[in-house]
């Protein structure tokens, strides 16, 4: 959602053929990499995963591979607007049928969790049905040599992405999340139930639609993703975290130039208003720090639970401490992102962020809950990482590290400079992510090859 806009990318020049099978090894082997990526979603504007393949298609293409994306038609607005119209001729695009906009319109009367599980994977089965079969004539049309699936992120996810004359790449994923045990009411029985049952079914469908079974290669975000895959999996497992950020997109906050106003303290909290994403926890943290003076909370999203936040905030009596400003343009929120002085994140069920990731890029100080993806990506060289081991612990903890954050700007310039540092250090920038999937990408290909002419051999 927060992403930062498109750059140009350069367009490679791409020779037709007369189909994949045409071309001989040695002459594949001159020409650069021709890589298909399926996505359902690629765009800049709806959240962090569907950003994901927007940053592989543009680093991709700027590093000379010849890239075709197949995408939903929900985006081609968007994409014309954010693309390079180079980057936007390479995406093919597919319309709903009226199937899928019958179940999306049913979906909006049950739970947003048994929403999410059940009607919205029922609609991804029928997206990925059209993906498939638009990928089969783009794979010939173009030569491609290996597709590459990116999102969903979730290892459970279906994926119509097998049978292709091609090797499949899927990932990175990121999944396997549950709550912490303290916070697991919060789904209810019913949610419950169904998660349980839809993970149990989606075993099953595995072995039916054997995307994730045949592929030639799964990339994971870490080793919980790993162990949450379908039984059977075949191809081989490769490490490789799925959130990233564009480092050279984010100058970093320069500590030494003075505040509009010193004197007080801004937080910023980004992400849906939903139950999982903690804000009410957050409102009800930053509540006694509002009224001893001095502190500002940002809150950017919308969501099911924005009117219950708001009045959250009107019982609390901090109005005046705290902005909802809703879904904001990215150049505002950028803004706010640059005049905060610290993130926090009271997220419970998370693989990682690429909003936590921007907020690190730019050098700003962490508060978060210390489970799945934020305790994976933080440390203490950048972040107070709070245990949720009760819904009091929790809060408490949230408003003793933003008290201490609000107290000491040497404190907020240490812990800043380290998360920059961190994320300078670790494996978050797209371009050395994309550089290793690249390599994934050219190794499974080399193998499929390899396997081809020993077949011949024999």
């Amino acid at each position: 959602m927060w992403s930062d806009s498109a750059v140009a990318a350069r367009q490679q020049s791409s020779a037709q053929g007369s189909g994949t099978a045409a071309r001989t090894e040695p002459e594949r082997r001159k020409r650069p990499l021709r890589v298909l990526m399926v996505a359902e979603n690629i765009s800049l504007r709806q959240s962090g995963e569907t950003s994901v393949p927007f940053y592989y298609l543009e680093h991709f293409v700027r590093r000379g591979l010849e890239v075709q994306a197949i995408c939903h038609a929900r985006v081609r607005e968007q994409l014309k607007e954010d693309m390079a119209p180079e980057l936007f001729q390479r995406v093919h695009f597919i319309e709903d049928g009226w199937l899928q906009k019958l179940i999306f319109a049913a979906g909006k009367y049950v739970p947003y969790r048994i929403e999410d599980l059940v009607f919205n994977q029922a609609i991804h089965v029928l997206t990925q049905m059209r993906l498939r079969k638009v990928a089969r004539r783009v794979i010939d049309e173009h030569e491609s040599d290996v597709v590459f699936e990116p999102v969903p992120i979730s290892p459970k996810a279906l994926s119509f992405m097998y049978g292709f004359p091609v090797p499949v790449v899927i990932g990175p994923m990121c999944g396997g999340l549950e709550l912490p045990p303290a916070f697991r009411h919060m789904d209810g029985a019913m949610v419950g139930w169904t998660i349980s049952a839809v993970r149990k079914l989606a075993v099953m469908l595995h072995r039916f639609i054997p995307g994730k079974l045949r592929a030639d290669a799964l990339v994971v975000g870490n080793q919980r993703t790993a162990r949450a895959l379908p039984p059977g999996v075949r191809g081989q497992i490769h490490e490789v975290v799925e959130s990233g950020v564009d480092i050279e997109r984010w100058d970093p906050k320069d500590y030494d130039q003075p505040c509009a106003d010193p004197q007080v303290t801004r937080f910023l909290f980004c992400g849906r208003l939903v139950d999982w994403k903690g804000a009410e926890y957050i409102v009800k943290a930053f509540a006694p720090l509002a009224r001893e003076g001095g502190v500002q909370l940002d809150l950017i999203g919308d969501g099911e639970l924005f009117e219950t936040i708001r009045l959250l905030v009107e019982s609390e009596g901090i109005g005046e401490s705290v902005r909802l400003h809703g879904r904001v343009p990215l150049e505002s929120y950028i803004s706010l992102l640059r005049k905060a002085d610290v993130y926090v994140m009271p997220s419970l069920r998370e693989c990682g962020g690429l909003a936590l990731l921007e907020a690190m890029a730019i050098g700003l100080p962490i508060v978060a809950t210390n489970w799945m993806g934020p305790g994976e990506y933080l440390d203490d060289s950048c972040a107070f990482l709070i245990a949720p081991c009760s819904e009091e612990f929790m809060v408490n903890g949230f408003t003793e590290a933003m008290r201490l954050m609000a107290a000491s700007p040497a404190l907020r310039r240490s812990l800043g400079e380290g998360a920059r540092r961190r994320v300078l250090e670790g494996y978050f920038g797209w371009d050395s992510k994309a550089r290793r999937i690249i390599e994934i990408l050219e190794q499974v290909v080399s193998e499929r090859q390899g396997v081809s002419s020993m077949e011949r051999a024999l």
